[in-house]
Parts: structure tokens; C-alpha cells; sequence
């Protein structure tokens, strides 16, 4: 029972005091029964009543209770109306849970690896613990949980059993990064790049580099600890200069410790040589497309080869690996040939899934792009960029769908794009595409999460 939590650990961690506990009862929570969400909690759990933008987790204190939770922690006064339920009163809810990770994260001796960076955080994440898994018993975050409730919850469901962990961390404002860091408290710090994710509300790409960076002193804690960069970016001298711990790069263009050589764009695939520090090298075909995910590979590879990881078993673990879903698949449904990249949008990641678009053989090129979102007062300079990027790749179509939707076109018509269409409704744009693909053409089909572009390609599946 070392990793319960005892009553008095909760009061301590949490700062909380107890406004009702039912006489001689011995309290043992397990990190793993901590819960957040009443719709899934199970007798046994404790319950953290979080407050978010459209709910109040106070309000369901009495639904926990009647489904056999053990107890919950509230910043509002409750008694409950059942018995044995035992509750805590705190001041902030969010942050008592995630002292609660940060003290059971001290309590696990197993190396946790943390990543970062504006784009592929989950792909690099899923392919390390891919790798890892075959040597090592490896945990790792479930899907995109990489934001200041995901992050805890990730922690909690760890267990001493596990060898080695594998978290996200998100950001969308300054100091996020700072405080998932100083709950991980990781080993392994890896930051994939810096691009133009979330200017609408973090600033300029000066202020995301520097908002990634506030995973690089909780690194330094330690400095026999690693942080892995790329080196083909123009700020992994800004990283570098911070760190106190030892540093990998990796990369294409520079030297690096961990380079890419020889490589191959077939379209549906990608073919490199991976070349370590020694100067051993082992040729590795990517089975999905993007050269970007070269760059993934590589961040995931440097992890990997700490832990002892061969080059050998790298290439036999990497191509056996299926990208996260939503996140450039190809998928093929009767005549539709779809690049399906519909997790999120910024406009870096709209550029280099427009250029796998560019490469893959055959048919028509079509790009199908809703809104990229969170990027302020840029928003339509931006959405104009990836309109002219579009017609200066050759693509044969553009279909742009929501409020930005007209910049993408004007921008595109501009560059001399004829075949530039624009909509405010999925179903008119999924009309008007239906009746202009042709079988071999490739779509790509991409937007920001909240645009939810996967549905056109469930539109076009169920044709």
C-alpha cells in the first residue's frame, strides 16, 4: 500500500481541512482511484471536483457519493447526504490535484520523459514508448492528455511496477509549461521544434520559444538529466545557452548527433539513412508519409539510444508503427484517396502537410482546410499565406471551410488558383466535393480540433 495516499498526506499535500469524516475509518486512497470525471467514476474513487469553463465539479459532489466514491475534495462547503463519504475543503481544486501528482510523482524512482514543442508532441511521444515497450515496461499519457488536468491524471495512473514513463505536455499561455514541468519533475526533456502554434494568445514565435523553454530549468535540476533539441532549428542555440544538463540534437541539415542522410520522398513513404554519433548508421522506410516525420523519428530515436535501444531495434520498432490517429493517415474509402491530418491546423503544420499533399503519386491534388485557430490578430494574414501557399504548390483545388475560409481563397486566387472554393457549411462543401473528385485524386483533409474536419471525411466515407 505504499502508494496510497493516507488522510494525512491529502491534508498536508493539498493544504486542505476536513469538514466530514465518518468515525473509525481508515483512509487509503491509490492514485489510480482518483477521478475527475463523475460520469466514469467507480465506488472506490475519491473524487476532485474541478471547475471549468462550462461546469462546476462542486455540483456533482452528490452523483460521486451515490455511486460509491470514498470521498471528495471541494472549494466549497459540503456535507454530504450519505454515509461513509468523507470530504476536504481547499481553496483551489485544480491546483490541489496537482500537488497530489507532484507528491506522488516524488514517491515513483522511475525516469519520466517529458515532450514538448508546437508540433509532433503525440506522435514523438507515442513513437518513443512504441520503441521503449519492446525492452521496457513503458507508460505513457493516454492520447492528447497533455494539458493541466492530463498531465496530473497521466502521473496518477503510473505505477512503481512501470520502468519508464512517457508525458506531453500542451500550452496554450505562458507559465503552462512551467507548471506541468514542475509536477513531472522529468529526466528527459524533449522540445521537437517551434512554429506558429498559438500567437493569438501566447505572442510572437520569440515568446512559444520561450514559452517551451520553461521546461529547461526543472532539466537543470540535475545535470546528468538530457535535453533533446533539434538542431536544425534557429533556436536550438536559445535552448542550449539555458541548459545546465547534458544536450542531444538531432536533425537533417546540421550537425547533430542524430542525423538523417540519404533520404528518399516516395510519396506514401519515406526512406533515410539514421546515422548516430559513433558514425553507425542503419537505413529505416518510414511506412507514412512527411518528411516531417523524419524529424519525429529522430526525436524519438535519440530518446530511445539512452536506454540502450540498438539502431537495429529502432528501425524494427519504427516500421511497425502507425501515426496517432488524425494525424497524417492515409486512408482509402472506394475512389476517395485521403491524407487524413484533421487533428489540428496551425500554419506551420498546414505547410508541411500541404507539401506531403504536393508528393503523393498520381490524381489530382485537392487540399480541404477549415480554420486554423488561436492565432489572433495574425488569423488573416495567416489564412491568406497557406491560400497563395496552396496555388504556388500546383495543387489542383482548394475547398476552404469556415470564417477565415475567404483569405485562404482570395489568397489562393491571387497566386492564380482558379479552382478555389469557399463555405461556412460542412455539408454545402462536402456537397459541391462530392460532385467534383474523381477517382486517384488525394484530398487533404486538415483544420484546428474545434473545426472537427474529420467529419467531412466521414461524409465522404459513407458515400
Amino acid at each position: 500500500m505504499e502508494e496510497c495516499f493516507s488522510l494525512q498526506e491529502i491534508l498536508e499535500v493539498t493544504g486542505g481541512r476536513i469538514i466530514n469524516i465518518p468515525e473509525n475509518k481508515k483512509i487509503l486512497i491509490h492514485p489510480s482511484q482518483i477521478c475527475t470525471d463523475t460520469r466514469v467514476i467507480k465506488k472506490g474513487d475519491f473524487f476532485i471536483a474541478l471547475k471549468g469553463e462550462h461546469f462546476d465539479g462542486n455540483d456533482f459532489i452528490d452523483d460521486a457519493c451515490s455511486k460509491g466514491a470514498e470521498g471528495a475534495i471541494v472549494n466549497k462547503l459540503f456535507l454530504p447526504s450519505c454515509n461513509n463519504f468523507f470530504v476536504v475543503q481547499v481553496d483551489d481544486t485544480l491546483r490541489a490535484f496537482q500537488e497530489l501528482a507532484k507528491f506522488y510523482r516524488q514517491k515513483l524512482s522511475i525516469p519520466l520523459i517529458a515532450v514538448t514543442g508546437s508540433n509532433g508532441k503525440t506522435t514523438v511521444k507515442e513513437l518513443i514508448a512504441h520503441i521503449l515497450s519492446n525492452r521496457y515496461l513503458t507508460s505513457k499519457s493516454s492520447g492528447n492528455f497533455n494539458n493541466q488536468i492530463g498531465v496530473p491524471l497521466s502521473i496518477l495512473r503510473l505505477s512503481s511496477r512501470d520502468e519508464v514513463g512517457v508525458l506531453e505536455l500542451g500550452m496554450n499561455q505562458r507559465g503552462e509549461i512551467e507548471n506541468l514541468s514542475r509536477i513531472v519533475q522529468p529526466d528527459i526533456g524533449v522540445i521537437t521544434n517551434v512554429h506558429r502554434s498559438h500567437p493569438g494568445m501566447v505572442g510572437s514565435i520569440s515568446e512559444i520559444a520561450q514559452a517551451k523553454a520553461e521546461m529547461i530549468p526543472f532539466l537543470n535540476r540535475n545535470r546528468n538529466n538530457y535535453l533533446i533539441i533539434n538542431g536544425d532549428s534557429p533556436w536550438s542555440g536559445f535552448f542550449r545557452n539555458q541548459a545546465k544538463c547534458r544536450v542531444l540534437t538531432f536533425g537533417m541539415e546540421n550537425k547533430a548527433n542524430l542525423v538523417a542522410r540519404n533520404i528518399q520522398d516516395e510519396g506514401e513513404r519515406i526512406k533515410f539513412d539514421l546515422v548516430s554519433v559513433k558514425g553507425e548508421s542503419i537505413s529505416i522506410t518510414l511506412p507514412f508519409p512527411g518528411l516531417f516525420n523524419i524529424y519525429n523519428t529522430l526525436a524519438a530515436s535519440a530518446v530511445c539510444l539512452l536506454f540502450g535501444i540498438s539502431l537495429e531495434e529502432i528501425k524494427k520498432a519504427v516500421e511497425n508503427f502507425s501515426p496517432p490517429p488524425l494525424r497524417c493517415q492515409i486512408k482509402r474509402y472506394g475512389k476517395y484517396k485521403i491524407l487524413d491530418d484533421c487533428y489540428n491546423a496551425n500554419p506551420d503544420s498546414m505547410k508541411m502537410a500541404l507539401y506531403v499533399l504536393r508528393n503523393l503519386k498520381g490524381g489530382r491534388k485537392i487540399a480541404v482546410l477549415g480554420d486554423m485557430l488561436e492565432l489572433g490578430e495574425y488569423s488573416p494574414s495567416l489564412h491568406t499565406f497557406v491560400g497563395e501557399l496552396v496555388a504556388s504548390l500546383k495543387l489542383d483545388a482548394l475547398f476552404a471551410l469556415g470564417r477565415f475560409a475567404p483569405y485562404m481563397v482570395a489568397g489562393a486566387k491571387k497566386e492564380g488558383l482558379k479552382q478555389a472554393f469557399c463555405f461556412e457549411d460542412k455539408q454545402e462543401l462536402l456537397e459541391k466535393l462530392l460532385n467534383y473528385v474523381n477517382c486517384e485524386d488525394w484530398l487533404l483533409v486538415k483544420g484546428s480540433r474545434e473545426t472537427k474536419m474529420e467529419e467531412v471525411i466521414k461524409g465522404l466515407k459513407n458515400q
